[in-house]
């Protein structure tokens, strides 16, 4: 895979903290986040089979966002009986729909304090899970690479790292941080793990909050998939029926390419298919084969 030798090193290096977690003869659970997604979906196969070997209870936690492609959603139920693992959904206070009327604006990627997603949808549900049910020598598992994004490639800086959730310190394994995405691919396939239907657009499809999606995203996902399109447009109604300010709110890509809301990308994108084109992803090894 490439990345062996490093992951190794750097899990050798963190032995210390790793021993004070998981200590002979404890009791012991591993929690591993799932969103539906092909990290995630990689990251939970191999945390299962480490349980089994071990004899450690597994479970595998999603976070319903409530904004979530219907095919992930079925797709979610599917991978955890494929697994044989006991599944545990859990979910926000109030719904995207409700937050986002509440407090009557689309997501921001910045400045941060205006990214309620996260903080509403995920990391608030997720921080009271393991309040709840994380105990000594329990170990959380993620899905998440550094090479995903810049943040998380300046965040994440080890294999095995310790984080406080408001208070209760947890081990984390991110067993696929030094993964590229071509062996996620491979692997995948080696495993024989069932797959999304909705990966084949680019994404998980766990959350539609489009705070940081792109424009062509935005319109795959607005031109097929009409159920989810219906219940984006009808908050984006409501956001901007309730604004304050009387100025328009869009989602962060949108805005930032002068559309005043998600309606208005919709009737002037999305409806036309030549201007669709405009936002989709080339393939510009084919248009050399084809010159």
């Amino acid at each position: 895979m490439g990345c062996a030798s490093p992951c190794y090193v750097r899990v050798y290096k963190h032995k210390t903290l790793i021993a004070s977690y998981l200590k002979p003869n404890m009791m012991r659970t591993i929690h591993c986040f799932f969103s539906g997604g092909k990290d995630s979906a990689l990251a939970c196969y191999i945390a299962k089979k480490v349980a089994d070997v071990r004899k450690w209870r597994f479970v595998l936690v999603h976070i319903d966002t409530t904004i979530a492609i219907k095919q992930t959603r079925e797709y979610i139920k599917q991978y955890a009986e494929w697994l044989g693992a006991e599944l545990i959904t859990i979910r926000p206070e109030k719904t995207f729909k409700e937050y986002a009327q509440r407090f009557g604006m689309w997501p921001s990627l910045y400045p941060q304090r205006f990214r309620w997603c996260y903080r509403e949808l995920k990391l608030k549900p997720l921080t009271k899970y393991i309040h709840k049910n994380y105990h000594k020598g329990d170990v959380v598992v993620m899905g998440v690479r550094k090479n995903e994004s810049k943040f998380r490639n300046e965040f994440y800086t080890s294999v095995f790292f310790e984080r406080d959730y408001n208070g209760v310190k947890a081990l984390v394994w991110a067993p696929l941080l030094y993964v590229d995405e071509p062996t996620i691919e491979q692997l995948i396939k080696q495993f024989g793990i069932p797959r999304n239907p909705v990966w084949k657009f680019g994404f998980s499809g766990e959350c539609l909050c489009l705070a940081g999606m792109p424009l062509h995203r935005v319109a795959l996902i607005l031109r097929y998939f009409p159920e989810e399109c219906k219940m984006l447009l009808e908050i984006d109604d409501a956001i901007n029926r309730n604004r304050r300010s009387g100025k328009p709110s869009a989602p962060f890509r949108l805005a930032q390419a002068g559309f005043a809301t998600l309606r208005e990308f919709y009737q002037r994108v999305v409806k036309t298919q030549l201007t669709l084109d405009d936002f989709m992803p080339r393939d510009t090894t084919s248009t050399k084969k084809e010159n």
